[in-house]
């Protein structure tokens, strides 16, 4: 039984990292353009456009991050740094009932850097066999 839950939650993790390297990619690039809907978000937040294009790397690399096993924690906790950060600009804009865009890549991206801790390339802890 222990062989097939570490199977299922092989797939759980993978199908995770997938979706949010998907979304994050498409989402992360996007934030390069001057005439998308983030360029103006971002201006009606009042940051800088350095700003949103170190959001738009981050998002990028965490996208990239998430592809490779020993890096997916690493892009996991990107992922999880920036919708904190997004949450707390819709709280402090006075439009806490956005934050719920927010609510499901934090989920899903902490149980990615949870479940891939072990596996992270700084990790001292060897994996076990499969």
């Amino acid at each position: 039984m222990g062989n097939r839950r570490r199977i299922l939650m092989e797939v759980v993790l993978w199908v995770f990292a997938l979706f949010l390297a998907w979304v994050f990619a498409r989402q992360g690039i996007s934030k390069f353009s001057d005439d998308s809907g983030w360029a103006r978000a971002f201006r009606f937040w009042h940051f800088p456009v350095w700003f949103r294009l170190l959001i738009g790397a981050g998002e990028t690399a965490a996208a990239l991050l998430l592809l490779w096993k020993r890096t997916a924690a690493a892009g996991a906790l990107i992922i999880i740094a920036v919708m904190l950060g997004a949450m707390a600009t819709h709280v402090y804009w006075g439009r806490p009932d956005q934050v719920t865009s927010e609510v499901l890549p934090l989920l899903l991206a902490t149980v990615v850097a949870l479940g891939r801790r072990r596996s992270f390339i700084l990790s001292r802890r060897p994996e076990p066999p499969s």
